[in-house]
């Protein structure tokens, strides 16, 4: 019991520290060794402490305390080639840039600790959801965007009961924090060509690019989710799980920065462009994944999955002011719901190393008319490989894995607030390496 209280201690600190988030919106380095076969076993594997997240059923087929800490660096490359992006006037907005995907380091920590043979306790720390984008300030795209970044910390308490050998289920509690950065450029030259002729602007300096401004809203939340699982095994090789994980509606609240050159001072007249508090909807999509877990020898065991993520819930990011005179920020998203596809496998070399390896696709829930810069996602391949150690005792494991996301090449082109038109191609890759510990007690 000590040792799980010092255990729990460490998921509440884990929970509070400030922590970088991958360039991806949903995050699934849960687990290092489910990442070194492409997270395929989510499901079904009992690898790790990692079930009390993954599936929280399969907590009942452990029959010792165990520990799992560990954390994936995520390093990003990524280029936007310029192809005539142009302000409002028809003048070139800039070139091309590059590096606006932010490296990120995400911890994870799990813990099952079984009571009886059919009941089982367990606590996991996540960072399921996350966002890092970061551009120069003078990139093509800085009227619609400049730096977001999303970053979700999940604590995951949960419970799990056989009914007998073959079927258990598993229930869980997501207490979720929300914290958000988002900032854009603005041209108050094009936005005085709305106000007043264009002489008059000009004669105070207010001329489209002539006089950027920036907007940085920042905002944070607390909300609640659920999630379940099943497991069943119908006969001793093979394993089947279904989990669920419920979508968490967040509300950020906090507050809208704006700053504002002295040639454009005038616009502020009406009370627009002044600090002030805001909020902002962040409805977190729902999941349902079923998974198989295969012994097909005493050496080698495959996993297949299948993850439908329920992007459709996101149609929009707005942010209210508090501000009257201020109108609400809009960006469209129109996500449509998505799948991911897994399949992995794992080979015993001997009583102490295990190999991995896995492939993934993975859908993007966005439409190509709705794209932004803020998240220019695609769909994207990964491929992954990864090893585990362990001692002679199994008390201790350690793994390490290796996962190389290729995003296919996306073309751009969105007209923005100012009426400046981007226009370019996006390339990425990432490479995530990660590790962790776990011990046995």
């Amino acid at each position: 019991m000590r040792q799980l209280i010092i255990l729990a201690s460490l998921a509440t600190v884990l929970a509070t520290t400030p922590t970088a988030i991958a360039d991806s919106f949903a995050i699934n380095e849960y687990s290092t060794a489910d990442l070194g076969r492409s997270t395929s076993g989510r499901p079904t594997q009992t690898d790790d402490a990692a079930a009390a997240f993954g599936n929280p059923a399969l907590m009942t087929r452990y029959d010792k305390i165990t520990a799992t800490a560990g954390f994936s660096a995520i390093i990003g490359d990524s280029d936007f080639e310029d192809r005539g992006s142009t302000d409002v006037l028809g003048q070139p907005l800039g070139g091309n840039t590059s590096g606006f995907l932010k490296d990120a380091y995400v911890p994870f920590l799990h813990v099952v600790y079984p009571v009886r043979d059919n009941l089982a306790f367990g606590m996991s720390v996540t960072a399921p959801f996350g966002l890092a984008t970061d551009y120069d300030d003078d990139w093509p795209g800085r009227y619609q965007g400049l730096k977001s970044e999303l970053q979700v910390i999940n604590i995951n308490p949960s419970v799990a009961y056989a009914f007998n050998d073959k079927v258990s289920i598993g229930f869980g509690l997501d207490a979720q924090y929300a914290d958000a950065t988002l900032s854009s450029a603005i041209d108050f030259g094009t936005t005085c060509l709305g106000a007043l002729d264009p002489a008059s602007c000009g004669a105070i300096g207010l001329v489209p690019q002539g006089a950027d401004g920036r907007v940085t809203v920042e905002g944070d939340s607390w909300a609640i989710g659920w999630n379940a699982g099943l497991a069943w095994s119908p006969i001793e090789d093979i394993t089947l799980g279904l989990t669920y994980r419920s979508n968490v509606d967040h509300t950020l609240e906090g507050s809208a920065d704006f700053e504002v050159p002295t040639a454009a001072l005038p616009l502020t007249a009406s009370g627009a462009f002044a600090d002030t508090g805001g909020k902002a909807d962040l409805d977190l999509p729902a999941s349902l994944e079923a998974g198989i877990k295969w012994s097909a020898t005493d050496k080698i065991d495959l996993y297949a999955s299948a993850l439908r993520m329920e992007w459709s819930s996101m149609q929009e990011l707005r942010v209210q002011f508090d501000n009257p005179a201020q109108p609400d920020s809009v960006e469209e998203l129109n996500y449509d719901d998505s799948w991911r596809w897994s399949a992995g496998a794992d080979y015993k070399l001997n009583d102490n190393w295990k190999l991995r390896a896995g492939l993934t696709l993975d859908e993007t829930p966005t439409q190509d008319d709705f794209r932004t810069v803020r998240i220019p996602d695609n769909d994207r391949w990964l491929y992954a490989v990864g090893a585990s150690w362990s001692d002679s005792d199994n008390v201790w494991q350690i793994d390490a894995a290796y996962n190389l996301l290729d995003f296919e090449d996306v073309d751009f082109n969105e007209v923005g607030n100012f009426n400046e038109t981007v226009t370019g191609e996006y390339s990425a890759s990432v490479n995530i390496f990660s590790v962790s510990a776990t011990r046995r007690f």
